[in-house]
Parts: structure tokens; C-alpha cells; sequence
């Protein structure tokens, strides 16, 4: 009869010769994928990736006490959170339950590793970014070269498009910052939200970044802001699509991410990076104060141009009255001189003008005197003869003499042509007479 054994005597054999294989602790490289609190209790998984396949997968505890102890140390020395997605270094017994399974017993955690691997891993994005894009991402003396740090920024900033989460702590400083400044300056802002926590924060900021291009707004500067967090927070701006976006984006960036210790690969590619909301918001004040700054430069040298241009044109002014004055009063005193020799001149010749004319004009007089009894005399002849002339004119002296009157009609006739059968009347002297013209002779 075949012997048998109960499952639970089989995975107890199993669980002693584990002990005996592996009866020390281990350090084990892996990812985190995922992690849950179950009372006092920290339970994960881990997993190994090997081309974005996974090859290998455990699970994980950490109980109350020295496991939980180990995260705590680990969240307060890296600053990052025992979460999904960061890679670890941990020391682990090999520890099995028949019926739990497999898993390992969390001792302790290697912050170093940690951090190192997210700069590994930053370091090869920013190598395959320089390599798929020669001429557009650049490397010189340890500085990027991007479109975008390329790209000229108004003389003042004022159209503003800001990339963040409505609800985060970074938004409202930010926001405090501009419209509070001590400088009163104002600045339109369009918000543009997006996540900037988690794992879809390269695919939401992206599409905020597409939103506004397809607005057709002329923004001065784009804002990606979002608060601090852990080196892991920061991982979705170390991405490569996020990264190419944010260089050859048509519009000058300012990031303010919350990287207090250093800069991601978004800063980098940016135009201007800061390191806060708040310090993102105070550079545009800032910038707009230089302007303001040059302004007034400008303004006071124009006025101190314009007051020397003005003391030097008045002085040349009083210079040039003055000299026209001096030459007005030398040019009075000598047409004065001259017209005193000229009136001196003038008054002999007027004399003896005015004294020949007079004498001429003695002379006319004596002339019309005695000439103008003849001349009386000759018109009175010539108007008694005209006198004489007009009276032997007149129609009495006529009819006196023989002529007649012929009148028609009333009207004396001159050199009308009277027709055969008109009545005419035909006046003498002492009688007149009615007639009739019978033919035309």
C-alpha cells in the first residue's frame, strides 16, 4: 500500500529544510510592487524586471518592531515614501508557512541604494535623450542645450499658463505670491490642471502642456509647478517623453518642482528652473522688477540728457541774444547816423526843389492871367455863333424859310418811306394839311 504524506507534514519538511539552507539573513536587490499596512504590520511585494518582463516576484512583511522600525529609518533618511515603483536594498530572512507560503522577513533597508538607483536611472534617460536627438539636445562644459532654453522671454512677463493640481499646497503659494507682491505687478494666469503626483503625472502634464498650444493663447511663459517630496516623487520628471516635450516646447518653461537638493531632468531642459512654487513665482516678479529697474535708469538718464541739452541750448540762446542785441543796437546807432547825414543832405535840395517849383508855378499863374481874358472872350464868340447856328435849326425858322413838316401817325417823318395809300399831314408855317400818298415818284 502506497505511503502518503498530509500536505501540512510535506510543507512543514519543506519549511525545516529551508531553515537549514538558508538559516541567515540576506541582502536582496528588487522593486517594490506594492505595499499595505495591516494593523501594526507592513506587508509587500517584490518583483524583478529584466527587459520589462518580470522574472521574479516574492512576497514581503515587515512586523511591528525591528521591520517597521527598518522603514521608518529608511523614509527619514532618503525622504521618500516605502512605496510602489522605488527600487530597494533590503536584508531579509528566507522565512515559510504552510500556509502562507513563501516570503521574506524585512531586518533592514539600504538607503543608499535607493537614491543611487534613481540617479542611475536618471543618468541612462538623460544619455538615450542626447543620443536619439543629436542637434536638438545638447551637452557643453556640463551644460544642456534645449529649443527651449533657447527661446526669448518678453521684456515683462505677463500672460502666464500654469501646469499643477487645483488642490495642491503649491498652487496656493504660488498663486499668494503673484497676486500679493510688494510691486503691485499683475500677471493673467490660465490654469492648466494636471497631476503631478503619482504615475500618470508624465501622460496628465503632457496633456496640459498639449491644451495649451491648441488655446492659441500668446503666453509670455508656461509655469510647471508642484510641492517637495521624496527623490522617487520626482521620477515622472526624469521621464524621456516628458523631458523631449518640455525641450522643443514652443513656449519658455519655468519649472519650480520642489527639488530642494538638486535638478531633475525637466529642470534641465527647461528655460529658467527654480527650485520652489514660491521661488518660480518671485523670479517673474523679479524679472519684471529689472525691467521696471531699466525703465527708471532710462528714464533719469533721458531726464538728465534732456536738462543738459536744455542748460546747453539756453546758454547758447542768451549768448546769441545777447550778440544780437550788441549787434542790433550797433546797427540802430548806424542807420541813426546815416539818416541824420541823409537829412542833412535832404533839407538844401528840398529847399531849392520846392523854391523852383514855386517860382515855375509863379510863373504858370502869370501866364493863366493874362491869357484867360482871351480866352473868355474867344468862348463867348463861339457860343453866340453856336447860339445862332441852333436857332436856325429850329422848325419855325425852317417853315419860316419854305420847308415843311411831314408828320404819320403823330410822328414827325425823317427818313421813313411812306407806301402808297398812307395818310399823311403836312405842316407849314402859318397852316397844315391833310394828304395822301397816291405812288411813289
Amino acid at each position: 500500500m502506497q505511503s502518503y504524506l498530509s500536505l501540512q507534514q510535506f510543507l512543514l519538511n519543506i519549511q525545516g529544510k529551508l531553515k537549514y539552507s538558508f538559516p541567515e539573513s540576506y541582502w536582496i536587490k528588487a522593486e517594490l510592487a506594492g505595499v499595505r499596512k495591516v494593523g501594526r504590520h507592513v506587508y509587500f511585494e517584490l518583483i524583478q524586471l529584466s527587459s520589462g518582463q518580470k522574472v521574479a516576484q516574492i512576497r514581503g512583511t515587515a512586523f511591528y518592531g525591528e521591520g517597521t522600525q527598518a522603514i521608518a529609518d529608511f523614509e527619514k533618511t532618503t525622504g521618500q515614501k516605502f512605496a510602489y515603483g522605488i527600487k530597494i536594498g533590503l536584508r531579509a530572512t528566507v522565512n515559510y508557512h504552510p500556509v502562507y507560503g513563501l516570503s521574506l522577513n524585512l531586518l533592514e533597508l539600504d538607503a543608499e541604494l535607493t537614491i543611487g538607483g534613481i540617479e542611475l536611472q536618471r543618468k541612462q534617460t538623460l544619455e538615450r535623450l542626447l543620443l536619439k536627438n543629436p542637434g536638438v539636445i545638447l551637452l557643453r562644459d556640463g551644460i544642456y542645450s534645449t529649443p527651449n532654453k533657447l527661446l526669448p522671454i518678453p521684456l515683462v512677463i505677463q500672460r502666464v499658463a500654469v501646469i499643477t493640481s487645483l488642490s495642491s499646497d503649491a498652487f496656493a503659494d504660488f498663486m499668494h505670491c503673484i497676486k500679493n507682491n510688494d510691486r503691485d505687478y499683475r500677471f493673467h494666469t490660465d490654469i492648466y490642471e494636471a497631476l503631478v503626483h503619482g504615475y500618470s503625472t508624465t501622460i496628465s502634464i503632457m496633456e496640459a502642456m498639449d491644451q495649451i498650444l491648441a488655446s492659441g493663447k500668446k503666453y509670455d511663459v508656461a509655469v510647471l509647478i508642484r510641492g517637495g517630496g521624496a527623490p522617487a516623487d520626482f521620477l515622472p520628471f526624469d521621464d524621456y517623453d516628458l523631458a523631449l516635450r518640455i525641450a522643443t516646447f514652443p513656449i519658455p518653461i519655468l519649472t519650480g518642482i520642489g527639488h530642494q537638493m538638486n535638478q531633475g531632468i525637466a529642470d534641465f531642459f527647461a528655460r529658467i528652473h527654480m527650485k520652489t512654487p514660491t521661488m518660480a513665482a518671485q523670479y517673474m516678479i523679479d524679472y519684471n522688477a529689472q525691467f521696471e529697474s531699466r525703465l527708471n535708469l532710462l528714464s533719469e538718464s533721458i531726464n538728465k540728457t534732456a536738462m543738459s541739452l536744455y542748460v546747453s541750448r539756453n546758454n547758447q540762446f542768451l549768448m546769441l541774444q545777447s550778440k544780437l542785441f550788441s549787434i542790433t543796437k550797433e546797427a540802430l546807432q548806424n542807420k541813426t547816423f546815416q539818416l541824420s547825414q541823409v537829412e542833412s543832405n535832404l533839407v538844401p535840395s528840398v529847399f531849392r526843389v520846392l523854391k523852383n517849383e514855386a517860382l515855375k508855378l509863379e510863373q504858370k499863374s502869370l501866364q493863366i492871367s493874362f491869357r484867360l481874358p482871351f480866352y473868355f472872350t474867344a468862348m463867348q464868340k463861339n457860343l453866340l455863333y453856336l447860339q445862332d447856328h441852333i436857332q436856325s435849326l429850329s422848325p419855325q425858322r425852317l417853315l419860316k424859310r419854305g420847308f415843311v413838316l411831314i408828320k404819320k401817325n403823330g410822328t414827325y417823318v425823317v427818313n421813313e418811306k411812306l407806301n402808297p395809300g398812307e395818310e399823311i399831314e403836312i405842316i407849314q408855317e402859318t397852316s397844315s394839311y391833310e394828304a395822301e400818298i397816291i405812288k411813289k415818284l
